[in-house]
């Protein structure tokens, strides 16, 4: 997308480093090199849906602090919001998601190549200190495994992070919320320290004590936010070697998990009905979500005339923790639901019941290739480790009865996965205009989980045999990607490929009540995936971009997101549901997507029009989910982004952003009475005026204050934001 992108002079904003002042000029030839498929080459050459989120376009929209930011104007792209973005995660053209499980995501996750996702809680999203002093994003979309292995089912996102430069520069923003009491600050210093030496500071401030959902028992907001994130990074260039050392840290307290209980009247245990207010939630368990990460990567790039050799070593410490109340009221509310005739008096509920879920992941990773080309010949072989070690403990508390004096109960559980791969790339061209690709990838899978219960009270084993888990899980995977591409002209390219992936397996670690009428299955196995993929691409006119393509996919051994049949409103079981994953059988999904981008001139001032829109869809094709459709999946997704910038004196500028993005149609689980997914259209709008390197901007996000379910489920509600009116301050140097 940037290769077709005019950049059109915005300083940077939150979470974004500002643009280059050798960025390329609007009339620009509209190449941008990328590494897409781990080798530097132009975005035009590559023969895949890829697209590139630069600093300049993602500045012109105010800036990303989460991925349903990053990516609203993503084509097929889709962030499934569960209000916490410990629990959120991303999907691309239909991928499947795990949702409040301890799954594996279905899109590879990546900072600076290294790849960045997996455990049991807060794996599957980015972390705000992703968002921090962006260089730019590669989301490459369709079926990655032939080279980004495991989990790249539905595509692979790989966040890139502002390098240090050998330029004395700086940037800084500051953005406050009126309806949220929101305050947030970043900024980045570059320093040249000698020739071929730099270092690179950023960090990151938000303080947000209020919101939208309130929880008046402990006088708190769940969608609160406050903390810190800071980001060094040490470059030095000299000869051959360009290396990179980056250490950062994040303390976060982040939005937790909120839902509303609506229960309609006539509901058995529930007469006339149970339904809280949309925005404040009586749980007498505060809500709380945090996550803390502390990583550091060593990047080394080294010239070896004709070839060049990458490493790059990842470390990462994550800490992800929620609270969450079971059953969703307090004593208090449920002594004023009974006696109001709303709850039945013999209705079985347990107002004390609540879950601490805490999550210590550790995540090493080692990459190391090299490529080269000559003459007609293209190629690239390398070699990947990844060391993943989980402690992960659900805690869970009940009211002690004369039957079951307990006070509740605590599953640790730990989980090790280890992960070794080798690959590689041969290119040829046949012809001037026709290329063929071919790639190869050997993964070699261990994974390990040790996981008990104990009672809270005795610290004794309990639960029985069942609540013992010891498993084990080794597997090999080839995969592989074959593409032939041909250049129709000088600027537009069409391609062909088919390639395959798989989404790791795994086990649940959360168990079911003793009660539970579908009760967890502890293990489930990996998801293999085929996918073909037809496309177009190129600049056909004068500042313009576009890109279509259409894809099919099989999936045996779906992975797919069930839970155990509890309820509140389910009398043998009457606690909230838990989620699990299991092997749904085998599956399909196709789509179609497209997206088009034109620069122009308006006057003195110029513009750019950036248009995606993408249909997809999918269902089960053997089993007992057999002919359902697949989960979470919209018919439809849209953008619209629309960004103007016009003089008004020498140094003097209007500047302006509409971000128009929406859903339309899907289903919520895979149920045969699942509830569709609610269909919205969202509208974000900035206007600014900018004094040469100092930008002031006022801006509506959710202008219209659209309101619409991001989740729903028998009993329980989960609700977008709505509006946030805010003002932001930027200045570079």
């Amino acid at each position: 997308m940037a290769a077709a992108t005019p950049a059109f002079g915005q300083e940077a904003s939150p979470g974004v480093s500002p643009p280059s002042e050798t960025a390329e000029a609007p009339d620009d030839d509209g190449t941008i090199v990328v590494t897409a498929r781990r080798r530097e080459e132009r975005l035009a050459d590559v023969p895949t849906a890829a697209s590139v989120i630069d600093a300049r376009s993602l500045a012109d929209r105010g800036g990303a602090t989460g991925s349903g930011e990053l990516l609203a104007d993503q084509p097929s792209v889709r962030f499934n919001n569960l209000n916490s973005s410990i629990t959120s995660e991303i999907s691309i053209r239909a991928s499947s998601t795990a949702r409040a499980t301890n799954g594996d995501p279905s899109v590879g996750l990546y900072r600076n190549g290294a790849y960045i996702a997996g455990g049991p809680v807060g794996g599957r999203n980015f972390t705000r200190l992703d968002f921090l002093d962006i260089g730019r994003v590669e989301v490459l979309r369709g079926t990655q495994g032939a080279l980004y292995g495991r989990n790249a089912v539905g595509g692979a996102i790989n966040i890139i992070s502002a390098e240090p430069d050998f330029n004395l520069s700086g940037w800084a923003s500051a953005r406050y919320g009126f309806e949220n009491d929101s305050f947030q600050a970043q900024a980045a210093i570059n320093v040249p320290l000698a020739d071929g030496l730099a270092v690179r500071v950023s960090g990151d401030l938000v303080q947000q004590d209020k919101g939208f959902f309130y929880n008046p028992d402990n006088d708190v907001y769940f969608d609160q936010q406050k903390g810190h994130g800071l980001r060094g990074q040490l470059r030095l260039k000299r000869g051959p070697v360009d290396a990179i050392i980056v250490a950062e840290t994040q303390r976060l307290t982040t939005p937790s998990i909120h839902y509303q209980i609506f229960i309609p009247a006539g509901t058995p245990g529930f007469p006339g009905g149970y339904i809280q207010d949309r925005f404040r939630y009586p749980w007498n368990t505060a809500p709380r979500a945090s996550q803390d990460v502390d990583g550091m990567q060593a990047i080394f790039r080294i010239d070896l005339g004709g070839s060049e050799l990458t490493s790059t070593t990842s470390y990462r410490k994550r800490r992800s923790e929620y609270d969450l109340d079971n059953d969703a009221i307090s004593p208090a509310e449920l002594a004023r639901a009974r006696a109001a005739g709303q709850i039945g008096a013999l209705t079985p509920l347990d107002p004390s019941t609540a879950s601490y879920v805490v999550d210590i992941t550790d995540n090493l990773s080692q990459d190391i290739h090299i490529s080269g080309e000559s003459n007609r010949l293209n190629w690239l072989l390398g070699a990947e480790m990844l060391l993943l070690d989980s402690d992960f403990s659900v805690t869970t508390t009940r009211t002690p009865t004369l039957a079951n004096p307990s006070p509740g109960n605590i599953a640790p559980a730990r989980l090790n996965f280890e992960s070794y791969a080798i690959y590689g790339s041969l290119g040829f061209k046949l012809t001037d205009s026709l290329n063929v690709t071919g790639e190869l990838r050997y993964t070699q899978d261990s994974r390990s989980i040790s996981a008990r219960l104990y009672d809270l009270a005795t610290g004794l084993p309990t639960g029985g045999a069942s609540r013992i888990i010891d498993g084990r899980i080794d597997a090999g995977n080839l995969s592989y990607n074959a593409t032939l591409s041909y250049k129709l002209t000088p600027d537009v390219l069409a391609y062909a490929k088919v390639g395959s992936s798989y989404r790791a397996g795994g086990f649940n670690t959360r168990l079911s009540d003793p009660r539970a009428p579908s009760p967890v299955q502890v293990l489930f196995g990996n998801e293999n995936s085929t996918s073909y993929e037809a496309g177009f691409k190129g600049r056909p006119v004068r500042r313009g971009y576009f890109s279509i393509a259409g894809y099919y996919t099989e999936l045996s051994d779906l992975i797919a997101q069930v839970d155990d049949g509890c309820a509140l409103t389910n009398p043998t079981c009457p606690v909230a549901a838990v989620s699990y994953l299991t092997n749904a059988g085998n599956a399909r999904s196709w789509g179609i997507e497209a997206e088009y981008i034109q620069g122009f001139d308006l006057g003195e001032g110029n513009g750019r029009l950036a248009l995606s829109g993408s249909r997809q869809g999918g269902e089960v094709k053997s089993g007992r989910y057999n002919g359902l459709n697949l989960a979470q999946v919209p018919d439809w997704l849209a953008s619209a982004n629309l960004n103007l910038r016009y003089p008004l004196a020498n140094g003097v500028a209007l500047t302006s952003n509409v971000l128009v993005s929406g859903q339309w149609g899907g289903k919520q689980e895979l149920t045969a009475t699942s509830v569709d997914l609610d269909d919205y259209v969202l509208v974000n709008l900035r206007v600014g005026v900018e004094f040469r390197k100092i930008n002031i901007s006022v801006f509506a996000n959710n202008l219209f204050n659209e309101f619409y379910y991001v989740a729903q489920a028998p009993t329980i509600n989960r609700y977008s934001q709505p509006r946030v009116i805010g003002v932001e301050g930027r200045i570079s140097f």
